[in-house]
């Protein structure tokens, strides 16, 4: 969001439905329940490698351009230190908050801006980013324009943060596949296929000579 503008189109689409869907709904839920025994956003925990874990990040195919690599180097290079905090104060609040029904993300292209921050400011009280019904968080991110094409690997798991916990995601959760199992053909029509079966094997049986 914000690193691969232009905005609203391709990979930054992708990055803001992905954010708006992890932070809503069932899994917001499993984020809560984990953050009972792991504190995802806490000072010792790095906004790009909770964005890995989380799977907050484009997985589409956009060609020559890398989209995840980028969204993982304007997370770490980009995205300024102080504009990580307040939104991690945001996500963190809302791990603990119930009254807290989602986190909504957009991002807006301002050419007059310096650096990447929150709309209005990195500096409000929390209730300056809930809306109107006080039940959902704005991350509104404010950025001046298209980055260049520089690209990194995610912290994998042999870069850990300090006290990382296995995340357990509902069985039927989006972060794993899906199968449907295909019908085998049962019913009336494996029924048939049985009593033929054994008509043909009496038959047979019938034809072989009897010993005597």
């Amino acid at each position: 969001m914000g690193a691969l503008l232009p905005v609203g189109s391709g990979p930054d689409a992708e990055i803001v439905d992905r954010l708006n869907e992890l932070f809503s709904g069932k899994d917001l839920t499993t984020l809560r329940k984990h953050n009972k025994k792991e504190k995802l956003f806490d000072p010792s925990h790095r906004l790009r490698r909770v964005a890995f874990r989380i799977g907050a990040y484009p997985s589409k195919d956009y060609g020559k351009d890398d989209a995840k690599r980028k969204w993982f180097f304007f997370l770490h290079h980009v995205l300024p230190q102080e504009t990580q905090d307040a939104i991690k104060k945001i996500l963190g609040d809302a791990m603990t908050r119930t009254v807290i029904k989602a986190v909504k993300f957009s991002v807006e292209e301002n050419s007059v801006v310096t650096h990447p921050h929150l709309f209005p400011s990195n500096n409000e009280p929390l209730a300056n980013y809930l809306n109107g019904a006080g039940t959902a968080y704005l991350v509104h991110l404010v950025v001046q324009g298209p980055m260049d094409d520089s690209a990194e690997d995610p912290p994998g798991d042999s870069d850990p943060d300090n006290g990382e916990q296995p995340i357990a995601w509902p069985e039927l959760s989006l972060r794993r596949p899906t199968f449907r199992r295909t019908k085998s053909g049962g019913g009336k029509r494996a029924g048939k296929k049985k009593a033929v079966s054994k008509k043909k094997a009496a038959k047979k049986a019938a034809k072989r000579p009897r010993k005597r």
